[in-house]
């Protein structure tokens, strides 16, 4: 098994209403500039974007609403993921997050998995293709695989060394995904 089908798309996740209704919550939200890793710091030269945390605590009924939603869709393509590869394993999910990519956003060649943060697995849930850039591109020995973006369509992969990857810059118009870690 070559290492890139460790890569798994997922298409139509979710029925395209509430996709829609979620895109249309999106843009009601107030989003803060994204940090890097395990030291939360804000760092422009690696990664310009911006995140919006979804969470069961909230005081905002939709935001606990639409967290408990992409937890059962998250959840249900990692438990898919783990099924057909059965090394994979994870406990629970660290957090639910809403990236916005504004023009000229992007995020360098990284990987997920810490040492303060155990990541598994990873994983990115497109919303849009209305924008252009924005690539989602892993290194894979060298060789760049890019992944087509397509609404409704989930990545999942291990967190770890052997999948760096990244978001080129948008050129035109925003790019929305969710991206969720397992641990």
């Amino acid at each position: 098994m070559e290492i890139k089908e460790y890569i798994k798309i997922y298409d139509n996740c979710i029925d395209f209403k509430t996709l829609s209704n979620f895109l249309k919550y999106i843009n009601t939200l107030n989003f803060e500039e994204a940090t890097i890793g395990a030291k939360n710091q804000v760092n422009f030269n690696i990664r310009k974007t911006f995140n919006y945390t979804l969470s069961n605590k909230a005081n905002i009924f939709s935001d606990v609403h639409w967290h408990n939603y992409l937890v059962y869709v998250f959840n249900k393509a990692y438990q898919d993921y783990c099924s057909r590869f059965k090394h994979a394993a994870f406990k629970t999910l660290e957090l639910i997050n809403i990236l916005k990519y504004e023009e000229g956003g992007f995020y360098r060649d990284h990987v997920d998995h810490f040492t303060e943060i155990p990541r598994t697995l990873s994983a990115i849930f497109f919303l849009n293709n209305d924008y252009q850039g924005g690539n989602l591109c892993f290194n894979i020995g060298g060789e760049e695989l890019i992944i087509e973006t397509i609404p409704n369509r989930m990545i999942v992969w291990p967190s770890n060394f052997l999948f760096p990857h990244q978001v080129k810059p948008v050129i035109k118009g925003v790019r929305y995904s969710v991206v969720s870690w397992a641990l």
